[in-house]
C-alpha cells in the first residue's frame, strides 16, 4: 500500500542563522622582535598563551622570552581578558624592516589591541611608530631612562605629548636595566580587563607590577617632569612599589576603554545586520533594533565600570535636551538617531541608516585625596 508524501500538505524548510563576528580582543598584545627563534616559525608570526611556549621557541635567554615572562607574571594579565601574546619577527630581507613598517604589515595579518618591542628602539623610529599606532587606534608602549626625553622641545616623550599621540603610553624609569621588565610588565597588567565582567574596569594608578623593581632613585623634579608629559612611573611610596599614572597625555584606562567600546559597537552593529535572516526595514522599528544592539554594549560598559550615571557637563547635546540629560543622569549614556522622515533621499536610496549619535559618561577614577583635620583643645 502506497502513501502520499506529507510534503504535499506541510513542507518544512530549515534556515540556518548566519554566523556573526566574534568580538575583537583588545587584549591581544603584539611583541615585535629581532631575536632569532631556536625553533623555526611556520608563519610570519606566532601566538602564545604562556611563557613556557615562548621559551621553547625563542630560548630562555632571548629578549622575546623575557618580555613574555614579564607579561604573564602579572596578575591579572592579558589572559584574564582573553588576550594572547603574539610574536612578530622583524623582516630582514630584502631590506631591514622598521618598526612602523612591521606594525603596518601585522595589522593586515591579525588583530591586536596593543604592541611593544623586544629590542633597542631609536627616537625617530619611536615617533614614526607612534604616528602609525595613533592612526590605527593601537596602544603602543615605550620606555626610557633618559631624563632629556621628558623635556621640550626635542625630548621623545615631550614630542609624543606635543603630537597628541595618546595611544602611545610613555613609561619613565631611571634604571635602564629595568626598562624592558617595566614596559612589558606594565602592558601585561594594563591590558587585562575582562569587559564582559562586573566592576572589572581598572586604572593603572597604584598598581604593583610583579618582577619589576621600583625606581628608588627618582627625584621629585623627575617625577614632576614625567607628570608634565604624561609619563607613568614605578616608584616606592611608604614601602609599597606601585605605578603613579599621569594624565597629561590622557590616562591609560580612558584610551584603552574607549578603544574597547568602539570595537564592541562595530561588532554589535555588524552582527545585527548580518544575523537578520530577511531584511531590516528602513523604518523606526528597524532603527530601534539597530539601536538596541548598540545599547547592549553600553549596558555592558556600565556593568564593567567604564561608564556610570552622572551629570553631563559639556555644552553640546543632541536630540531633545531633556531626554539627553535624563538618560545621562539615569544610565550614563544616551543613544539617538535622526528621524527617518528627516533623512535625505540619497541616503535612503543608498539604504543607509540615519547616523546614531552616542553620548558616554565616563565613571572616572579617584587617584588621590586631600584631608583637612580640624581639632579643638
Amino acid at each position: 500500500m502506497g502513501m502520499i508524501d506529507i510534503t504535499n500538505v506541510i513542507n518544512v524548510g530549515v534556515s540556518v542563522a548566519p554566523t556573526g563576528l566574534a568580538a575583537y580582543n583588545i587584549n591581544n598584545l603584539a611583541c615585535f622582535t629581532k631575536d632569532t627563534p631556536v625553533v623555526a616559525l611556520t608563519d610570519t608570526y606566532a601566538v602564545y598563551s604562556s611563557p613556557s611556549e615562548v621559551a621553547a621557541q625563542w630560548g630562555s635567554t632571548s629578549l622575546t622570552y623575557k618580555a613574555a615572562l614579564a607579561v604573564f607574571s602579572q596578575s591579572p594579565n592579558i589572559i584574564s581578558g582573553g588576550g594572547l601574546f603574539i610574536v612578530v619577527p622583524m623582516l630582514t630581507t630584502p631590506s631591514t624592516e622598521t618598526l612602523e613598517d612591521a606594525i603596518t604589515r601585522s595589522m593586515t595579518l591579525f588583530y591586536f589591541g596593543g604592541c611593544s618591542y623586544a629590542f633597542t628602539l631609536g627616537g625617530t623610529e619611536a615617533i614614526d611608530s607612534a604616528a602609525v599606532c595613533e592612526a590605527a587606534g593601537k596602544l603602543f608602549f615605550i620606555s626610557t631612562a633618559t631624563q632629556a626625553d621628558l623635556v621640550g622641545p626635542t625630548g621623545l616623550f615631550y614630542s609624543i605629548k606635543d603630537e597628541s599621540y595618546q595611544h602611545t603610553r610613555t613609561l619613565y624609569h631611571t634604571e635602564s636595566t629595568e626598562l624592558n621588565d617595566f614596559r612589558w610588565g606594565y602592558a601585561g597588567r594594563a591590558m587585562s580587563t575582562n569587559f564582559s565582567g562586573v566592576a572589572t574596569a581598572s586604572t593603572m594608578n597604584l598598581k604593583t607590577l610583579v618582577g619589576v623593581a621600583s625606581d628608588i632613585d627618582m627625584t621629585q623634579s623627575q617625577l614632576t617632569a614625567a607628570a608634565a608629559v604624561g609619563a607613568d612611573v614605578y616608584v616606592n611610596i611608604a614601602g609599597q612599589s606601585c605605578v603613579i599614572s599621569h594624565g597629561a597625555n590622557g590616562f591609560f584606562d580612558d584610551i584603552y576603554n574607549l578603544d574597547w567600546i568602539v570595537g564592541a559597537l562595530e561588532v554589535a552593529g555588524f552582527n545585527f545586520l548580518r544575523q537578520t535572516g530577511t531584511k531590516i526595514p528602513q523604518t523606526e522599528k528597524g532603527m530601534d533594533g539597530l539601536k538596541s544592539a548598540y545599547r547592549r554594549v553600553l549596558v555592558l560598559a556600565v556593568s564593567n565600570g567604564f561608564l556610570a550615571s552622572g551629570e553631563w557637563t559639556g555644552s553640546d547635546t543632541f536630540g531633545k535636551p531633556e531626554d539627553f540629560k535624563r538618560n545621562i543622569s539615569d544610565f550614563g549614556y544616551f543613544i539617538y538617531s535622526l528621524p527617518l522622515t528627516e533623512q535625505s533621499v540619497a541616503d535612503r536610496e543608498a539604504r543607509k541608516a540615519p547616523v546614531c549619535s552616542v553620548a558616554l559618561k565616563y565613571s572616572g577614577a579617584i587617584h588621590s585625596s586631600s584631608v583637612i583635620v580640624n581639632f579643638n583643645k
